[in-house]
């Protein structure tokens, strides 16, 4: 059934073109090469054909005039199925001479008729019978295929033609492999607006980056973006089983406007009482039904920040820059910043920091070894080894953390994000109360030391078993919660640098 109502709807696309001309006289000067041209495996027993237009034919369509797309094949090293020259005026029309000569009717189609995504790519199908075989055999055989356009006009005679270059050759099977990427980039600068329609009714308009080699994935296959969501201090879309964000039909996009998402209805969205937080990713599927997705973007955010809550003039900068780079965890938000940060606290805080940066989602460890907590992103610290235990037993969730600990549960995270980078310590001077740092903190400190994340005092002291006011973090970036945030976030900007 899929594939008749895939045959009636591609035949009922390719009977138009005949019916369509433009004016006589009112002719495109030429006709650009296709920008490039894909060949995939497809769900049944079909191949994909990936056809991305040149921005010069998708003027030509919009301005009026009517695009044929022409496909040809050969198999292995054979000769192209047709090449036919379209330089002399001919008494049938392009599609009437495939379907009497031939009897195909997909070699050629009008291409005005068919949607686009939003980078002027489509795809097409191509079954055995259309290539006048029983079946596809990928593993004995080379398939080879190329495309150009086809303007069609009358001339008073018969049809003339203005015919583009053939596109570059896209071939699959024996002696070519399909090279749909098994990652994605994450999409850049994420940012956007509330903004209004004439009712009233509020909506957010979004922006993106489009790394290139998205876009180089895109000409390959069918790769898509999507908008996570969350409301406050809830869970994201993707983590809750809601549905994350899209255009239609799984399409590629560098902006959109999304109509609001609450439970009681749009118009009851509040950015002076809520804060709306979206984060993008990229994601496509394989022929095999797997799917690739891309790490997250940027958090953006829109509305009152609840977790700015007693939060000091000069953290609150870096703290902006946590919120864009998706690094303040659930646990600190609507919480008093300037209080000490306790074992829990950071810990989700460093497992955040460590997922961001190499791009990993940490699994918890498994059997739970802890009779104190249950939280599966301590239980995700301990099972990257950023953390342990105060006991076999314990982890003590709501005990303060202290500078060395602090120290030392970054310097872990660090290294579970780049395990063969340099952490030589040589040449870092002792401190003046080196005597006091635990024999366990010693690489921890003095390495973000080095690093600048973490400082010592006037005289130079590191303080380890401190754990902090306000002013002694503004200080010397003691271990409160905003504190902890701003370490984080410095340690996640230097990480390119590691």
């Amino acid at each position: 059934m899929f594939r008749k109502i895939v045959l009636l709807v591609l035949c009922f696309m390719l009977v138009l073109p005949g019916l369509v001309y433009a004016d006589e006289g009112d002719h495109p000067a030429s006709l650009e090469k296709p920008t490039s041209l894909s060949v995939r495996p497809g769900e049944i027993d079909e191949l994909l054909l990936r056809l991305t237009q040149p921005q010069s034919i998708m003027n030509q369509m919009d301005g009026g005039y009517s695009i044929h797309y022409e496909f040809d094949w050969k198999i292995n090293d054979g000769q192209w199925k047709f090449n036919k020259s379209w330089d002399k005026s001919s008494d049938v029309y392009l599609i009437e001479y495939y379907e009497s000569t031939y009897d195909l009717w997909n070699v050629c189609g009008y291409l005005n008729n068919i949607g686009h995504d939003e980078r002027n790519s489509i795809d097409l199908w191509a079954f055995p019978e259309s290539l006048e075989l029983d079946a596809f055999d990928l593993q004995s055989n080379t398939y080879s295929f190329r495309c150009r356009y086809v303007y069609e006009y009358e001339d008073g005679v018969g049809y003339s033609h203005i015919v583009s270059p053939w596109s570059d050759v896209a071939s699959i099977g024996k002696t070519s492999a399909v090279q749909i990427p098994d990652s994605l980039e994450a999409p850049q600068n994420l940012t956007g607006e509330l903004r209004k329609q004439e009712n009233g009714q509020p909506y957010f308009h979004f922006t993106c980056d489009i790394p290139e080699s998205v876009e180089e994935a895109n000409k390959l296959t069918n790769v898509w973006n999507a908008l996570d969501w969350k409301i406050c201090s809830g869970s994201w879309a993707t983590e809750s089983g809601r549905l994350p964000l899209e255009k239609a039909d799984h399409m590629l996009f560098d902006n959109v406007d999304i109509d609001p998402i609450n439970e009681g209805g749009w118009d009851e969205i509040n950015i002076e009482e809520n804060t709306y937080y979206f984060r993008m990713f990229f994601e496509l599927q394989k022929p095999d039904g797997t799917r690739v997705r891309s790490p997250f973007s940027n958090v953006f955010q829109i509305g009152t920040p609840a977790f700015y809550s007693g939060a000091s003039s000069w953290a609150e900068p870096e703290l902006d820059k946590a919120v864009g780079y998706g690094l303040i965890p659930s646990i600190l938000k609507g919480a008093d910043m300037t209080k000490p940060i306790t074992r829990e606290e950071f810990a989700e805080l460093a497992v955040l920091l460590y997922e961001k940066a190499s791009g990993k989602t940490a699994a918890p460890v498994s059997p739970n070894p802890f009779t104190d907590t249950s939280n599966p992103q301590i239980l995700k610290a301990f099972a990257t080894g950023i953390t342990a235990g105060t006991s076999a037993t314990t982890f003590s969730p709501n005990v303060l953390i202290n500078r060395e600990q602090c120290a030392t549960m970054l310097y872990r995270t660090i290294k579970a994000i780049a395990p063969n980078a340099d952490y030589s310590i040589t040449g870092v001077a002792n401190f003046p109360d080196q005597k006091d740092i635990s024999d366990w903190a010693v690489e921890g400190t003095k390495y973000m030391f080095k690093l600048g994340i973490i400082k010592g005092d006037a005289s130079g002291n590191f303080m380890p078993k401190a754990t902090t006011t306000a002013q002694q973090a503004a200080n010397y970036g003691m271990a409160t919660r905003e504190a902890a945030v701003l370490m984080t976030v410095r340690t996640y900007e230097k990480m390119d640098d590691i």
